[in-house]
């Protein structure tokens, strides 16, 4: 029901903003459009639906600084196993983990998979790891060759990211960028392999600064900000 609610919210943004044809729609559709996913700031500004001033600022105010969404974001301890049968817990993951969970017996999951494997050579090179998360006890041939681990979804993982729920089960294949374990960025149910690299890059960055490389926590921020504006995944936000 969530995932059908998102959906038709989505659908209805879009709608509304195809009917106002050549009429500049309101503030209130845009900000509705882009909230939900349907519409880019950068679009709206390059439409000139809003100014770049009315982006910035609405940027600025949702920002949550690093340590808030660190918290928010938190993965709890978890033990689990790989599907070849290896133990795997919280302390596995990696510093930068694309955290992706997928359901083998969805459509487009063959999909979502692959663009996740075409672009793990260039996450890799930028020092970030990819972890999948099977949702499902059948199909998981689709993963048989996965160049990354490929964990279960038993009641421990469940525990650990419930206040992930929503995203992790409303969704067939979402996936979220993590650092130092708390999922970080936006959830994003499409995936653009050539650009999993640069993400990766700039996620990392992230996460040097968090860990005291710097300590000027607006760095990451900035950081942050600009990965939503390279990368204009399909994508449903996560309330914070």
């Amino acid at each position: 029901m969530k995932r059908l609610a998102a959906i038709l919210l989505a659908m209805v943004c879009a709608f509304s903003l195809a009917a106002c044809g050549n009429q500049t729609p309101g503030l209130d559709e845009v900000e509705q459009a882009i909230e939900s996913g349907s519409l880019t700031l950068e679009d709206a500004v390059d439409k000139g639906w809003v100014t770049q001033e009315w982006a910035d600022t609405y940027v600025e105010q949702r920002s949550v600084p690093a340590s808030s969404k660190t918290e928010a974001g938190a993965i709890g301890a978890f033990t689990t196993t790989t599907l070849s049968g290896e133990e795997f817990t919280r302390e596995n993951m990696g510093g930068v983990t694309l955290f992706a969970f997928v359901d083998p017996n969805d459509p487009d999951a063959a999909a979502f998979y692959q663009a996740l494997v075409n672009g793990y050579e260039g996450i890799k090179k930028n020092g970030a790891e990819i972890l999948v998360c099977t949702k499902s006890e059948d199909g998981n041939e689709l993963f048989e060759d996965a160049p990354f681990p490929v964990i279960r979804y038993n009641d421990s993982l469940k525990s650990a990211t419930e206040n992930h729920t929503g995203m992790i089960e409303g969704l067939p294949n979402t996936a979220c960028w993590c650092v130092n374990t708390s999922f970080y960025s936006a959830w994003f149910s499409a995936v653009e392999a050539e650009e999993l690299a640069n993400s990766a890059a700039s996620f990392a960055d992230m996460q040097k600064e968090m860990t005291g490389e710097s300590s000027d926590e607006g760095n990451a921020m900035a950081v942050m900000g600009s990965v939503c504006e390279k990368h204009r995944w399909s994508f449903w936000q996560l309330p914070l």
